[in-house]
């Protein structure tokens, strides 16, 4: 007769209770065999301090966090602090999870609603959407299913998601879009009556945000809106989330959809998590902690330092370039061309930011990957050769291990993900915390690629922009260490080639993939001697407004103006001061309306791209720079760039943002004020700057003046319309009033010469068509190359020739560029 060793099991008073052992303990399968040293490391440090409330776990790719989440979740069951929650970024990682747990030998569900979950006897398996969800099945306001341990798998890749949960985004055919614009249409106009006529033509360019005063008065009327369509298939896993937090949300309106989104995601909202007696969050080593605080609603106070093991052996093996920073003269073109090829033997990965990015690439492209389509898409890669395969806008998220992708390519800045993110990120251009953000998904998406310590892969990185972030010191700081010591070793390795060219990135990359064994060996070497990094990096200003917006909600508003007056005293940065100080008026209108207001234009006279004030602000004229063009643009170079290379890639940052492309118009603008500024000229936005008048102004250093209005996302072929025709003239009157007896030329940047049907002439109006604008693009490529020359950058003489050959003096430039209007 058998015996029945579960009694004897159930003698036993001895509760194992350490990670490693309890592995030990497992039915495993034979991959199996042993922990890796770095995971008992981190299992003996988590077990030591397994009763903090928020713990966080930092590893690098490839560690094995999954075992390790799924083993402290196994410790957690067995020491009675249960039920125990494993959340990972996506469907796809949750099976992944599920089938190491079985491999392991862990008993797993994905329901948990499942008896064996609530009783502690299973962990449950879940994707972060199902948990943040206004319909979530563990409860909203209320706790449903209680959770007692939870593991944040890959705590950044879930941020996104959780964030789009706590977003509202209906298109402009929506009944609700249209109700709330109508309740909103006198404040917009009042605001901004140029923005707002964009606006409610459906202009796709346009977006505005709804300034703080006016949502307070109408957000009530708001949320019967919403509340009336709560069923709706775009507002019902959304709005029990935000029906309780209406009043601290930001409206911005756009042509063609609204988004309405908290400060902060209310992640205490689903109460079981915020009950829960442990939680842990794995993440990689990143730029940038404060998500933990301001996503998962972990106290700052009680964090303590991370879980980290000792060594950073375990990142695997990359080789990382920058071509564009070896030869600033390759083209995106020609790297694509050189990738099409290399396709045709390995798996490459190209990581664009938008759709409209796709364009350069996909007819090389074998699948573009987007949306729904990323799961199959990924799978494909993870079972065979596939080619070249585009990903739009995933750079977290998602494991291309070994074969799956030999060659990752992070194409151009990451872009933002919302109307909120683009209004916040207009006014923090340039500023370390705007790059804080770019520097973290762009090593998100370098992640991709490698996905053990026994992996390699090739990463490239393209485009000027991201290659001058990366370059300067402030951005290098930013990285990790490990990512840190590849991309130096790397452009140690680039710098011994020389003269380079396509073929000898070429040469290099093939290096790698052909398992050069000098290459492997001192590529590991460079990762031998790198301490772990066991610091939590906070943005004081984001920990600060989170604590700001939950004071917000219990009513305490002075507790909120107190914490956000502490962080702008140390605040350094004018930007991010005056960032701040515009946040600072939105919690302060609730008891002090007029106090807001002063605040408000405070923050305006250091930043004019925030919101303007209720009442306006004093416009500030312009005048032509003093004493000559070639000077001023010599002392402008030399205040900013640290080297000529610096200076060539702004160049061509300014090439690839001055193009006819739909839905780029603040980039758009952008850059012509910057090329301004590259060319000595003095240059203003006020149509941004103080929500009245053109789009670009241009000061000559003759005393004349550039209006200039900027269409370069019309796709219409049917001449200049009225309405753009109509705006030049506007802004020409606003000109007369504020210059009287100035010299000023109307310019309008536009595909097309022609006036349309009902349009009338502006005096002396111009066009920059696109011959104009790419004649403008080439001859400034052909400036830039020749102020590489130190001989020619630092002498005025010289300055002034290049100028003048090009056509780039301020008194020829109008004559070069534009041509005057058909009518």
């Amino acid at each position: 007769m058998p015996i029945d060793f579960s009694d004897l099991l159930d003698d036993d008073d001895e509760v194992v209770l350490h990670p490693r052992d309890i592995f030990f303990t497992l039915n495993r399968g034979p991959s199996f065999s042993f922990p890796r040293d770095i995971q008992t490391e981190v299992m003996n440090q988590w077990f030591e301090r397994r009763n903090e409330r928020d713990s966080i776990i930092k590893l690098n790719v490839g560690s094995g966090k999954t075992l390790i989440g799924l083993l402290h979740l196994q410790s957690s069951l067995n020491e009675s602090k249960g039920p125990a929650l494993y959340v990972s970024p996506d469907k796809q990682l949750s099976q992944q999870v599920m089938q190491e747990a079985k491999s392991l030998g862990i008993e797993v569900t994905d329901n948990p609603r499942d008896p064996d979950y609530l009783a502690g006897e299973k962990i449950c398996v879940i994707n972060v959407f199902k948990l943040f969800n206004g319909k979530s099945v563990f409860g909203v306001g209320n706790s449903k299913i209680d959770i007692g341990t939870v593991v944040i798998d890959d705590a950044h890749a879930c941020v996104s998601t959780i964030t789009e949960q706590f977003r509202i985004s209906l298109p402009n055919t929506h009944e609700a879009y249209q109700e709330i614009f109508s309740t909103l249409a006198e404040d917009l106009k009042g605001y901004n009556e140029a923005r707002f006529l964009d606006l409610e033509a459906s202009d796709p360019r346009a977006h505005m945000e709804v300034p703080f005063w006016s949502w307070h008065v109408h957000h009530s009327e708001i949320l019967k809106i919403l509340h009336e369509h709560r069923s709706d298939s775009e507002l019902e896993f959304v709005y029990p989330l935000l029906s309780e937090l209406l009043a601290q949300c930001r409206c911005v309106i756009g042509g063609q959809y609204l988004e309405i989104e908290p400060y902060f995601p209310a992640s205490d909202l689903i109460q079981s998590f915020r009950r829960a007696k442990r939680r842990i969050y794995m993440t990689a080593t990143l730029a940038d902690d404060s998500v933990i605080v301001t996503h998962f609603g972990a106290n700052h106070d009680d964090l303590s330092s991370p879980i980290v093991p000792s060594s950073s052996q375990s990142m695997g093996e990359r080789m990382i370039l920058m071509p564009q920073e070896l030869n600033a003269d390759i083209t995106t073109i020609e790297i694509r061309d050189l990738l099409s090829e290399l396709s045709e033997r390995v798996n490459i990965v190209v990581i664009v930011p938008s759709k409209a990015a796709v364009r350069i690439w996909e007819e090389k492209a074998d699948q573009v990957l987007i949306g729904d389509a990323v799961a199959e898409g990924v799978k494909k890669l993870r079972e065979g050769h596939v080619g070249l395969t585009i990903l739009v806008n995933r750079y977290d998220g998602i494991d291309l291990p070994r074969d799956a992708c030999r060659v990752l390519v992070v194409a151009d800045l990451p872009e933002v993900n919302s109307y909120s993110d683009l209004v916040d990120s207009e006014v923090l251009s340039g500023t370390s915390l705007n790059l804080r953000r770019q520097i973290e998904r762009i090593e998100q998406g370098m992640g991709r690629g490698v996905r053990s310590n026994e992996d390699y892969c090739v990463v490239l990185l393209l485009g000027p922009k991201l290659t001058s972030r990366l370059r300067a010191p402030e951005g290098q700081s930013m990285l990790t260490p490990s990512t840190r010591a590849q991309l130096e070793l790397s452009r140690k390795i680039a710098r011994k080639l020389g003269a380079t060219g396509l073929k000898e990135i070429e040469d290099v990359i093939l290096q790698c993939l052909n398992r050069d064994p000098n290459w492997i060996k001192i590529s590991k070497k460079v990762l031998l001697n790198l301490e772990s990094d066991d610091e939590l990096r906070f943005d004081a200003g984001k920990l600060a407004l989170r604590s700001a917006f939950d004071s917000a909600r219990m009513n305490q508003h002075q507790a909120a103006l107190s914490v956000i007056d502490k962080v702008i005293d140390e605040a350094s940065d004018d930007h991010i001061k005056a960032w701040l100080l515009s946040k600072k008026a939105v919690f302060q209108h609730a008891i002090d309306a007029d106090g807001a207001q002063k605040t408000l234009i405070v923050a305006h006279r250091m930043e004019p791209s925030i919101t303007k004030p209720m009442h306006g602000v004093t416009y500030k004229t312009i005048g032509p720079a003093i004493g000559q063009q070639a000077s001023a643009l010599i002392s402008n170079h030399q205040s900013r760039f640290l080297d000529a290379t610096q200076m060539q890639l702004f160049a061509d940052e300014l090439c690839a943002d001055l193009q006819f492309k739909p839905e780029t118009s603040d980039i758009f603008e952008a850059a012509i004020n910057s090329l301004a500024w590259f060319l000595g000229i003095k240059g203003q936005r006020p149509e941004k700057d103080y929500k009245e008048g053109p789009d670009n102004l241009w000061a000559l250093p003759d005393s004349s003046f550039l209006v200039i209005e900027c269409k370069n996302g019309v796709t219409s072929s049917n001449g200049i319309s009225k309405r753009d025709a109509g705006q030049l003239g506007q802004s020409i009157g606003w000109f007369e009033k504020r210059y009287p007896a100035s010299s000023v030329i109307p310019i309008i940047i536009h595909p097309n010469r022609e006036l349309g049907q009902g349009a009338s002439l502006v005096n002396s109006m111009r066009v920059i068509d696109p011959a104009g604008l790419e004649k403008l693009r080439t001859n400034l490529r052909a400036l830039s190359k020749q102020l590489v020359n130190p001989d020619v950058s630092g002498s005025m003489s010289e300055v002034i020739k290049r100028l003048n050959q090009f056509e780039l003096k301020a008194d020829t430039f109008i004559n070069a560029f534009s041509v005057p209007v058909k009518a």
